[in-house]
Formats: C-alpha cells, structure tokens, sequence
C-alpha cells in the first residue's frame, strides 16, 4: 500500500499555540484588518479566463481560500438576492465564502466555528467596520444542537447561501439541516475519494480531522455522496472549483441559462494540493480504501 503522508500536525497546532502566547490579540486580529482592507476585483468575469470551461471561468478569490468569491458572485448576479442571509459553518476570519457577501452585498449572517479565537478575530473586525448584520458564534457543532443554535440566532428559513466545511460531518450536518431552505449551497468535499464511491466518515460528535489520522485524508464526503444527498433534499449538482475543494448546488426552484445539473463524473474536479504534493488519483483511491469511511 501507498505511504500514507503525513504533516507536520503537531507542529502547526505548537506554533500556533506560540503565536497566541506570545503576540497580543489585537497585533493578530490586524492581519485580519488588513485583509478585510484589501480592494475586491473591479473588472467580473475575470477576461483571461474566458475561455475556461464551466464554474471555474468565474473564480477568484478576494476573501475565500480558492476562487469560491468569483463563483458565488456569477451564481448571485444570475439568479439575484432575496433574504440577503447566510449561514457559514466551518469558516475563517481571514478567508471564508461568506465575507464577499457580507462586506460587499450587505447580507446578514450567522457564522459558527469550534475556535472562540476565530470567533473573536471575525466579531473583533466586524466592529471596526461597522458590521452590524453578521455574526460569529463560538459553537462546537452537533447533529442534536446545529438547529437550535440557528434557529436561536435569528435565522429565517429562507436564505440565500449556505457555506459547509467543517471537515469532518459535512454529510450529516447538510442530511441533518431542514431548519433553513438555502437557494446557493457550497460544501466541501473529499476529493481523494474519486468519483465514484459515496463515503463519508461515520458521525462523530467529536470528530476531529488531524486528531482521527495525521495526515489528514481520514475526513469529510465524497462528491457522489453529497450529489446523492442533494437531489433527495432538493438540490442539484452545477458544478466544482478548479482546485477539487467546493461542490456548489441550487435549489431546483432555482434556473440559470446554460448552467445545467451535472452528474458527479461531470462535475468532480480532483485535488490539485494532493497531485501537487505527487500523490496520483490512484494513490488517493488507495490510501481511502485503508480508512474506515462509511457507504452511504
């Protein structure tokens, strides 16, 4: 079997820890600051990408990790705004797919995440902004808890965009939610499973993706798993980012011309991190069939 790579986990989570030691908060949350500063693209669709097939034609990335921010806003500039809401679970104060929408579109938001210092980083900056619609909430997320912590922060059933990366029970939080009815959804999924398989990690309250294998591929869904769970909550698949991390789906009551429902084969993009670190589609397969994911 393939050695399985694994990173320095231990390290990070160290010099992290150092970090917050060391360096006062408000030298850190500048960072964020100076990010959140940073002007956003002026020229949309960008023109050299014209010719790239697809949702990929669309991405940038402003304040999302990869080119989610140029997706969501050719989604949202088709099909317009209505609740102007959003919920976000699994985010980052510096990068995540919601802060686009929030600075620029004025949305009002609910943000969850396990870390009370990302929690504070965002709430922090979003005061310095004058943010007042959108906030973070320190919550470590459950199947029993993820609709009374929604539903007890104000959010209307109606939204516009749901973002999911928690990397871990994203398949059983998005089976779980009938709390809100999102017409954009976002999640991320395990593009190292392939195409084909429909596996997810088996639910764990606790779950914790580094702590359950070091080298981090023991985590989240396969795209055929959330494409599955989709079309029987509502939902069909349009497409995936160039870097194999984001499955984005609309709400069926939700059309826009020349974006049709793509099949997982269609749609699965495969993860350029893991072939860029020289492990093959192959390689992936076989590492993930030596983990104990879940058929589903």
């Amino acid at each position: 079997m393939t050695d399985i790579p694994v990173k320095k986990y231990r390290l990070r989570r160290a010099k992290k820890w150092l970090k917050r030691t060391l360096i006062p908060f408000g030298v850190r949350a500048g960072k964020v600051t100076v990010k959140w500063k940073k002007p956003d693209r002026s020229v949309f669709p960008p023109r050299s990408q014209s010719d790239v097939p697809g949702l990929a034609r669309y991405e940038y990335g402003w304040l999302s990790q990869n080119g989610e921010d140029g997706i969501i806003r050719f989604l949202f500039d088709e099909i317009g705004f209505e609740s102007r809401w959003l919920v976000e679970f699994g985010f980052g104060a510096v990068q995540c797919n919601a802060l686009r929408l929030i600075l620029k579109e004025d949305f009002n938001g609910l943000l969850m995440d396990g870390s009370s210092e990302n929690v504070d980083f965002f709430n922090h900056t979003a005061e310095k902004f004058g943010v007042d619609k959108a906030k973070a909430v320190q919550a470590f997320i459950t199947r029993d808890n993820l609709q009374d912590l929604i539903t007890g922060n104000g959010v209307p059933r109606e939204i516009d965009f749901l973002s999911l990366d928690v990397d871990g029970n994203d398949y059983w939080f998005w089976e779980t939610l009938e709390c809100i009815s999102p017409r954009v959804v976002c999640i991320e999924y395990n593009a190292g499973i392939g195409p084909d398989l429909s596996w997810t990690v088996p639910y764990d309250d606790e779950f914790e993706r580094y702590s359950k294998h070091p080298s981090g591929f023991f985590h989240g869904v396969s795209l055929a798993a959330l494409e599955s769970l989709g079309r029987r909550k509502g939902y069909y698949l349009i497409g995936c980012d160039s870097t194999g991390t984001n499955a984005f789906f609309l709400r069926d009551d939700i059309e826009i011309d020349g974006v049709p429902a793509l099949t997982t084969r269609e749609a699965f993009r495969p993860h350029s991190n893991w072939l860029g670190r020289g492990i093959s589609e192959a390689e992936q397969i076989e590492i993930m069939c030596s983990m104990p994911y879940e058929e589903v």
